[in-house]
C-alpha cells in the first residue's frame, strides 16, 4: 500500500501570500490613518467650541469678552517689577466658566505669572503647570499644554490698534477698555476669537512649525497693522526674506502654558495665511513674546480649525487668500465676506 503524500505551501506560494498581505496593509494603512486623523480633528474641533462656550458664558457674565492680555503685571514677590509679559491669558480669565474653578482658585490674581520654560514661578506654579484636556490638540504631540490662541487681529505687536483688532483686545490699547458682542460691527460669525497654533517641539536643534526664531531684524513695519499696503510691502519684499534667512536660535517651547497673556503662550496673529511656508520669526530676543509672525499653525492636512465669536467652530483653508484671513481677523473693518470665500 502507497504512504499518502501530505502537500505543503511551496515557498513561491508562500511568498505570492505575503506580498498579497503586504499590499492590503499598504492600502489600508492611508484610510486607518485619515480615520485616526479625522477623530482627531473632530475632538480638536470640540475642544473648540467647549472654549467658544466659555467665551460665552463669560460675556453673559460680564457683558464682555476676556482680553486677550491686560497692560502690566507685577511679578512676584517685587510689586514694583510690573512686565507686559506678566499678564494672564483670555483662557486663564475663562476658567470658571470652563468647569475649571479648582485651577482659577489657584490663581493669585494680584500678581502677573512669569509663564516660560526657562524659570519657576514659585506663586503661580500650580496654575501654570496644570493640564486642562480642553487645551490640547490631539493631533499636536508637541510639548507645552496649550494649542489654542486668543486672536490679537493684524496688529504685528502685542498693542491692539483699533484698525488692526480682533473680537478679543488688549486693554486701553483700541482707545477702549473692551469689547463685547456689540463691538464687533463686522459681524461674530465673519470675526475670529481663537485659532489653532501647533505647540513647539521643545528641541532647539531643529525648527518646526510652532518653534520662533528669535532675534530677527523685522521690526520695521511702518504700520503694524498688516492689512495695510504700506505692511504688506514691508511684509512681503523684506520681513519674510529676513526671517527666512536667519540663522538665529529659535524659542521651542510655544504654548508652554494656557495660562500666559502673550504670543508665546496663548495669542496669536494674523501677519502670515494659516500653515503659511515662511518661517516664524520675532524681533523680541530670548521667547520671542513681544511682537512677529506667530502663525495660526496645525497638523491637520489642508488647514486649521477656527473659533468664530459666534461660538462656531470653521475649518480655515490654507489656500485662503490674504486679503480674506485679514478681514477675518478684524472686527471693525466693514469687509463683506462669502462663506465660500475660506
Amino acid at each position: 500500500m502507497r504512504a499518502r503524500v501530505r502537500r505543503g505551501f511551496t515557498l513561491i506560494e508562500l511568498l505570492v501570500v505575503i506580498a498579497i498581505i503586504a499590499v492590503l496593509i499598504a492600502l489600508l494603512l492611508p484610510a486607518v490613518q485619515a480615520a485616526r486623523e479625522a477623530a482627531r480633528r473632530s475632538q480638536c474641533t470640540n475642544n473648540m467650541k467647549q472654549i467658544g462656550l466659555g467665551l460665552h458664558n463669560y460675556h453673559s457674565t460680564y457683558d464682555t469678552f476676556p482680553w486677550t492680555s491686560g497692560n502690566t503685571a507685577a511679578l512676584f514677590p517685587d510689586p514694583n517689577n510690573k512686565q507686559e509679559y506678566a499678564n494672564w491669558s483670555a483662557l486663564a480669565l475663562m476658567l470658571p466658566n470652563m468647569e475649571q474653578t479648582a485651577i482659577y482658585n489657584s490663581i493669585n490674581f494680584n500678581w502677573g505669572l512669569y509663564a516660560f520654560q526657562n524659570g519657576t514661578d514659585v506663586l503661580q506654579s500650580t496654575a501654570i503647570y496644570s493640564v486642562v484636556n480642553s487645551f490640547l490638540c490631539p493631533s499636536d504631540k508637541g510639548r507645552g499644554r496649550n494649542n489654542y490662541r486668543a486672536s490679537n487681529g493684524t496688529n504685528y505687536d502685542w498693542h491692539s490698534r483699533n484698525s488692526g483688532s480682533g473680537a478679543l483686545i488688549r486693554t486701553a490699547t483700541t482707545g477702549i477698555n473692551d469689547r463685547g458682542v456689540a463691538g464687533i460691527t463686522d459681524g461674530t460669525s465673519n470675526t475670529i476669537a481663537f485659532l489653532e497654533r501647533n505647540r513647539g517641539d521643545g528641541d532647539n536643534a531643529k525648527y518646526t512649525p510652532g518653534d520662533v526664531i528669535s532675534g530677527v531684524g523685522i521690526a520695521g513695519f511702518p504700520k503694524f497693522v498688516l492689512q495695510t499696503p504700506e505692511d504688506q510691502a514691508y511684509l512681503v519684499n523684506t520681513a519674510i526674506p529676513t526671517c527666512n534667512s536667519s540663522t538665529n536660535g529659535t524659542y521651542d517651547f510655544g504654548g508652554w502654558t494656557w495660562a500666559g497673556g502673550e504670543y508665546t503662550n496663548a495669542v496669536i496673529n494674523f501677519v502670515l495665511t494659516p500653515n503659511h511656508k515662511s518661517k516664524d520669526c520675532s524681533p523680541w530676543g530670548g521667547v520671542g513674546t513681544g511682537y512677529g509672525f506667530f502663525t495660526a499653525r496645525s497638523w491637520h492636512p489642508g488647514g486649521v480649525n477656527a473659533l468664530m465669536a459666534d461660538g462656531s467652530v470653521r475649518f480655515i483653508k490654507d489656500s485662503v487668500s490674504p486679503v480674506t484671513w485679514y478681514s477675518l481677523a478684524t472686527a471693525v473693518g466693514g469687509e463683506v465676506l462669502s462663506a465660500d470665500s475660506y
